[in-house]
Protein backbone atom coordinates (compact mmCIF):
# COMPACT_ATOMS: atom_id res chain seq x y z
CA UNK A 1 0.00 0.00 0.00
CA UNK A 2 1.16 3.19 -0.42
CA UNK A 3 1.18 6.42 1.87
CA UNK A 4 -0.47 9.51 0.87
CA UNK A 5 -0.70 13.31 2.21
CA UNK A 6 -3.89 15.20 1.61
CA UNK A 7 -3.96 17.88 3.03
CA UNK A 8 -7.48 20.33 3.66
CA UNK A 9 -9.17 16.48 3.85
CA UNK A 10 -12.33 17.40 5.72
CA UNK A 11 -14.65 18.56 2.86
CA UNK A 12 -14.90 18.49 -0.56
CA UNK A 13 -12.35 17.68 -2.80
CA UNK A 14 -9.93 16.66 -0.40
CA UNK A 15 -12.97 14.27 1.08
CA UNK A 16 -13.50 12.75 -2.11
CA UNK A 17 -9.90 11.89 -2.33
CA UNK A 18 -9.14 10.84 0.97
CA UNK A 19 -12.50 8.38 0.55
CA UNK A 20 -11.97 6.84 -2.96
CA UNK A 21 -7.83 6.45 -1.82
CA UNK A 22 -8.53 5.11 1.20
CA UNK A 23 -9.57 1.96 0.07
CA UNK A 24 -5.95 0.90 -1.19
CA UNK A 25 -3.65 3.63 0.55
CA UNK A 26 -2.70 4.75 3.71
CA UNK A 27 -4.01 8.12 3.66
CA UNK A 28 -2.58 10.88 6.09
CA UNK A 29 -5.38 13.21 6.25
CA UNK A 30 -5.06 16.73 7.39
CA UNK A 31 -7.49 19.65 8.66
CA UNK A 32 -7.33 22.38 10.40
CA UNK A 33 -9.63 21.76 13.15
CA UNK A 34 -9.65 17.90 13.09
CA UNK A 35 -12.48 17.60 15.77
CA UNK A 36 -15.17 18.79 13.21
CA UNK A 37 -13.50 16.10 10.94
CA UNK A 38 -15.86 13.42 11.54
CA UNK A 39 -16.35 12.39 7.92
CA UNK A 40 -13.14 11.40 7.84
CA UNK A 41 -12.95 9.01 10.65
CA UNK A 42 -15.21 6.82 8.63
CA UNK A 43 -12.47 5.49 6.40
CA UNK A 44 -10.27 2.67 6.97
CA UNK A 45 -6.25 3.48 6.38
CA UNK A 46 -7.12 6.76 7.36
CA UNK A 47 -4.78 9.16 10.32
CA UNK A 48 -6.13 12.27 10.64
CA UNK A 49 -3.44 14.84 11.73
CA UNK A 50 -4.11 18.48 12.22
CA UNK A 51 -2.61 21.05 9.87
CA UNK A 52 -2.84 25.11 9.50
CA UNK A 53 -1.41 26.23 6.49
CA UNK A 54 -1.81 30.47 8.24
CA UNK A 55 0.41 28.64 11.05
CA UNK A 56 4.29 28.44 10.68
CA UNK A 57 4.40 26.55 14.08
CA UNK A 58 1.69 23.93 12.88
CA UNK A 59 3.37 23.30 9.33
CA UNK A 60 6.84 22.45 11.25
CA UNK A 61 5.10 20.44 14.29
CA UNK A 62 3.23 18.91 11.41
CA UNK A 63 6.28 17.57 9.49
CA UNK A 64 8.08 16.56 13.10
CA UNK A 65 4.80 13.90 13.31
CA UNK A 66 5.36 12.58 9.90
CA UNK A 67 9.44 13.17 9.91
CA UNK A 68 9.97 8.86 9.38
CA UNK A 69 7.27 8.23 7.07
CA UNK A 70 7.89 7.82 3.71
CA UNK A 71 5.68 9.30 1.66
CA UNK A 72 4.80 8.18 -2.18
CA UNK A 73 2.20 10.81 -2.95
CA UNK A 74 1.45 14.47 -1.87
CA UNK A 75 -1.66 16.09 -2.51
CA UNK A 76 -1.77 19.50 -1.52
CA UNK A 77 -5.68 20.55 -1.80
CA UNK A 78 -5.99 22.44 1.28
CA UNK A 79 -6.97 26.16 0.29
CA UNK A 80 -9.37 29.50 0.80
CA UNK A 81 -11.37 31.53 -0.97
CA UNK A 82 -13.08 35.05 0.17
CA UNK A 83 -13.22 37.01 -2.67
CA UNK A 84 -17.17 36.90 -2.93
CA UNK A 85 -17.44 37.74 0.94
CA UNK A 86 -16.02 41.35 0.38
CA UNK A 87 -16.09 44.41 -2.25
CA UNK A 88 -13.61 44.31 -4.83
CA UNK A 89 -12.86 47.74 -4.14
CA UNK A 90 -11.72 47.16 -0.42
CA UNK A 91 -9.11 45.09 -0.88
CA UNK A 92 -8.14 44.38 2.86
CA UNK A 93 -4.21 43.29 2.79
CA UNK A 94 -4.37 41.38 5.93
CA UNK A 95 -6.57 38.78 4.36
CA UNK A 96 -5.28 39.35 1.04
CA UNK A 97 -1.97 37.87 2.86
CA UNK A 98 -3.77 35.32 4.56
CA UNK A 99 -5.06 33.96 1.06
CA UNK A 100 -1.46 33.90 -0.65
CA UNK A 101 -0.02 32.49 2.40
CA UNK A 102 -2.67 29.24 2.67
CA UNK A 103 -3.18 29.09 -0.88
CA UNK A 104 0.25 29.61 -2.43
CA UNK A 105 2.93 29.34 -0.06
CA UNK A 106 2.05 27.33 2.47
CA UNK A 107 1.50 24.31 0.28
CA UNK A 108 5.10 24.63 -1.02
CA UNK A 109 6.92 25.50 2.29
CA UNK A 110 4.68 21.79 3.20
CA UNK A 111 6.02 20.13 0.37
CA UNK A 112 10.10 21.32 0.55
CA UNK A 113 9.68 20.37 4.37
CA UNK A 114 8.61 17.01 3.54
CA UNK A 115 11.28 16.24 0.53
CA UNK A 116 13.27 13.22 2.63
CA UNK A 117 9.40 11.68 3.10
CA UNK A 118 9.34 12.27 -0.64
CA UNK A 119 12.30 10.62 -1.74
CA UNK A 120 11.64 7.38 0.52
CA UNK A 121 8.63 6.80 -0.70
CA UNK A 122 8.59 5.25 -4.80
CA UNK A 123 5.69 7.21 -6.76
CA UNK A 124 7.62 10.46 -5.60
CA UNK A 125 4.49 12.65 -6.75
CA UNK A 126 3.54 16.29 -5.48
CA UNK A 127 0.60 17.77 -6.64
CA UNK A 128 -0.74 21.26 -6.54
CA UNK A 129 -4.46 21.48 -7.04
CA UNK A 130 -4.31 24.75 -8.26
CA UNK A 131 -7.27 26.55 -10.68
CA UNK A 132 -7.70 28.09 -13.54
CA UNK A 133 -8.43 31.41 -12.27
CA UNK A 134 -4.73 31.64 -11.82
CA UNK A 135 -4.33 31.91 -15.42
CA UNK A 136 -3.52 35.28 -16.34
CA UNK A 137 -4.03 34.34 -20.26
CA UNK A 138 -7.13 33.26 -19.26
CA UNK A 139 -8.37 36.44 -17.12
CA UNK A 140 -11.06 37.46 -19.36
CA UNK A 141 -13.24 39.08 -16.44
CA UNK A 142 -11.47 40.99 -13.80
CA UNK A 143 -12.03 40.78 -9.85
CA UNK A 144 -11.13 38.31 -7.68
CA UNK A 145 -7.82 40.01 -7.06
CA UNK A 146 -6.98 37.25 -3.86
CA UNK A 147 -7.38 33.82 -5.66
CA UNK A 148 -6.44 34.69 -8.67
CA UNK A 149 -3.14 35.82 -7.51
CA UNK A 150 -2.72 33.46 -4.64
CA UNK A 151 -3.15 30.60 -7.45
CA UNK A 152 -0.89 32.00 -10.08
CA UNK A 153 1.67 32.54 -7.32
CA UNK A 154 1.31 29.20 -6.39
CA UNK A 155 2.12 27.89 -10.02
CA UNK A 156 4.86 30.11 -10.43
CA UNK A 157 6.71 28.58 -7.38
CA UNK A 158 5.46 25.05 -8.01
CA UNK A 159 6.95 25.32 -11.83
CA UNK A 160 10.46 26.27 -10.18
CA UNK A 161 9.66 23.22 -7.66
CA UNK A 162 9.62 20.64 -10.70
CA UNK A 163 12.64 22.26 -11.97
CA UNK A 164 14.43 22.34 -9.00
CA UNK A 165 13.71 18.49 -8.08
CA UNK A 166 13.44 16.97 -11.41
CA UNK A 167 16.92 15.53 -10.81
CA UNK A 168 15.43 13.74 -7.97
CA UNK A 169 12.90 12.32 -9.67
CA UNK A 170 10.34 13.92 -7.77
CA UNK A 171 7.20 14.91 -10.92
CA UNK A 172 5.00 17.82 -9.80
CA UNK A 173 1.61 18.87 -11.30
CA UNK A 174 -0.45 21.77 -11.41
CA UNK A 175 -3.99 20.21 -11.53
CA UNK A 176 -7.24 22.43 -11.90
CA UNK A 177 -10.49 20.54 -10.73
CA UNK A 178 -12.83 22.22 -12.87
CA UNK A 179 -15.96 24.52 -11.65
CA UNK A 180 -16.89 21.89 -8.82
CA UNK A 181 -20.26 21.87 -6.40
CA UNK A 182 -18.38 21.75 -3.18
CA UNK A 183 -18.92 24.46 -0.23
CA UNK A 184 -16.32 26.66 -2.38
CA UNK A 185 -17.74 26.56 -6.06
CA UNK A 186 -21.00 26.61 -4.93
CA UNK A 187 -24.05 25.07 -5.81
CA UNK A 188 -24.20 26.62 -9.64
CA UNK A 189 -21.28 24.87 -10.45
CA UNK A 190 -21.25 22.81 -14.11
CA UNK A 191 -18.97 19.77 -12.57
CA UNK A 192 -20.48 17.08 -9.93
CA UNK A 193 -17.27 15.94 -7.23
CA UNK A 194 -17.09 12.42 -7.98
CA UNK A 195 -16.73 13.28 -11.74
CA UNK A 196 -13.61 15.94 -10.79
CA UNK A 197 -11.78 13.71 -8.65
CA UNK A 198 -12.13 11.01 -10.65
CA UNK A 199 -10.71 12.22 -13.79
CA UNK A 200 -7.94 13.78 -11.50
CA UNK A 201 -6.83 10.63 -10.79
CA UNK A 202 -6.56 9.63 -14.04
CA UNK A 203 -4.62 12.38 -14.91
CA UNK A 204 -2.27 11.70 -11.48
CA UNK A 205 -2.39 8.05 -12.38
CA UNK A 206 -0.25 8.98 -15.93
CA UNK A 207 2.15 11.59 -14.53
CA UNK A 208 5.73 10.73 -14.90
CA UNK A 209 8.57 12.76 -15.62
CA UNK A 210 8.09 13.75 -18.94
CA UNK A 211 4.92 16.03 -17.41
CA UNK A 212 6.60 17.38 -14.52
CA UNK A 213 5.73 20.98 -13.79
CA UNK A 214 2.47 20.82 -16.30
CA UNK A 215 -0.73 22.93 -15.34
CA UNK A 216 -3.63 20.68 -16.60
CA UNK A 217 -7.11 20.70 -15.98
CA UNK A 218 -9.20 17.59 -14.96
CA UNK A 219 -8.85 15.52 -17.86
CA UNK A 220 -5.99 16.39 -18.54
CA UNK A 221 -5.84 19.35 -20.79
CA UNK A 222 -2.92 21.60 -20.82
CA UNK A 223 -3.88 25.11 -19.46
CA UNK A 224 -2.06 28.38 -20.32
CA UNK A 225 -0.17 30.51 -17.79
Amino acid sequence: MKNILITGANRGIGLKFAEILSANNNIYATARDITSADDLKKFDNTELLELDLLNKDSIKSFCSELKDIPLDMIINNAGIFQDEQMEETILDPELWLDEIMINAIGPVVLSQKLKENIMSGNDKKIIFISSQMGSIDDNYSGGYYFYRTSKSALNSAAKSLSIDWKADGISVLMLHPGWVRTDMGGSNAKLDIDTSVSKMLDVINSLDMSKTGEFLNYEGKKLEW
